[in-house]
């Protein structure tokens, strides 16, 4: 699955989508989709913020979680 990244589109965020999935997809203007979504960790902002407040587990479970560290 690609990475898709949020852009600003106006006053709204959109999720540009590549070529490849709308011919693979078949997608025309107007089409509606049921999408799944999963928030990345920024792994080297949580590390910057972390600076030994939590354990390694503990980082590994919020960044599997996408959870925010701050």
């Amino acid at each position: 699955m690609p990475k898709l990244v949020v852009r600003r589109t106006g006053n709204s965020l959109g999720l540009p989508i590549p070529h490849e999935m709308v011919r693979d997809l078949k997608l025309s203007p107007g089409d509606e989709l049921y999408v799944s979504l999963e928030r990345l960790p920024k792994f080297v902002q949580m590390a910057g913020r972390l600076k030994g407040r939590l354990t390694a587990d503990e980082f590994t479970r919020l960044s599997n979680e996408g959870e925010d560290l701050g």
